[in-house]
């Protein structure tokens, strides 16, 4: 029997087969193994060696999740909630290693902290000289590996921070010169991320929906040129300051991005750009890599905006 191991960029090539595949229809993919015991792929059927039939179609999770570490302080999470915590953390390093192509093995899980009341949550930051993030429902703080929440009145969206927070704690770690407009969106679309009997999907953000139809209305959406040359500083600090919509419009820009298979893969080639270092200024690595540019974006975007895509995005 031949045991089959694929490199990091096998397995990218085997995903980005399968969704040419996916979005070309009813193509399909074959696999064969040479006389080597190497592994093929293909979108076409070649009678002269014998190929089998790949199926594409998602299955169940093969995902082996992580074991995560929660201390609940004054507060008591029944079963039910320590299980949906658990599954969405492990959603969204799902998401970072299967849909992004990170290994996610080669990471440490993070662990959580959960305070009973905002109040508790505020002193616990300000003992560790993190008054900065006073006004905000969670951190991830990489000295200690860890994520601290409270829990807000509608404990639904204690469970949406805590998957936020993990996304920026992933991209902390795997993707350092990540922009700010990547970072934060990212983790605002982790919010919306469920699994079920047919794997991972996304659900629309309908709050940053509202926000960015609302500023697109006013005339104070940013167009995508002026989006991608702000750089992480300014935009960190406009949106630090409560104003404006760049949180929103991020968050539904990588809505935008994730929605098709050929975006997906747009933002895979930029995440791994960014995962070996280079610097660029987002604005150049887009002209670079997104079929037509800057201009051709520009242009999907705005029709995109019209009704802001589909309520949902099966992955």
């Amino acid at each position: 029997m031949i045991r089959i191991f694929l490199t990091a960029f096998e397995r990218l090539l085997v995903c980005l087969l399968f969704l040419l595949a996916a979005s070309s229809g009813y193509a399909e993919i074959y696999k064969w193994v040479d006389e080597d015991g190497k592994v093929h792929f293909s979108d076409r059927k070649d009678h002269r060696i014998e190929q089998e039939v790949v199926n594409v179609k998602p299955d169940s999770s093969s995902w082996s999740g992580f074991d995560i570490r929660i201390q609940a302080v004054g507060v008591e999470l029944t079963d039910e909630e320590n299980q949906q915590i658990t599954d969405g953390v492990n959603n969204v390093y799902e998401f970072f290693d299967r849909v992004m192509f990170f290994d996610m093995y080669q990471t440490v899980p993070v662990n959580l902290l959960i305070f009973s009341t905002r109040s508790e949550y505020q002193h616990y930051l300000l003992r560790r000289n993190r008054g900065q993030a006073i006004a905000s429902y969670g951190l991830y703080i990489p000295s200690e590996n860890q994520i601290v929440v409270y829990v807000q009145k509608d404990r639904s969206r204690t469970f949406k921070t805590i998957k936020h927070e993990v996304s920026h704690a992933v991209v902390d770690t795997i993707v350092p010169y990540a922009p700010a407009w990547l970072h934060e969106g990212l983790a605002e679309q982790m919010e919306m991320l469920e699994r079920d009997g047919t794997g991972l999907y996304f659900k629309r953000h309908d709050e940053n929906r509202r926000i960015v139809a609302r500023a697109q209305d006013n005339g104070r959406l940013k167009g995508i040129d002026q989006f991608l040359k702000l750089q992480s500083q300014k935009w960190q600090h406009s949106d630090l300051s409560g104003q404006g919509s760049l949180r929103a419009q991020a968050g539904q820009f990588l809505y935008f991005l994730l929605a098709k298979p050929t975006r997906r893969n747009f933002l895979v080639r930029l995440m791994h750009n960014f995962n070996r270092g280079d610097r660029t200024l987002s604005y150049y690595l887009v002209d670079d890599n997104y079929i037509g540019g800057v201009s051709v974006l520009e242009s999907d975007w705005g029709r995109w905006l019209f009704n802001q895509g589909e309520p949902v995005i099966r992955l």
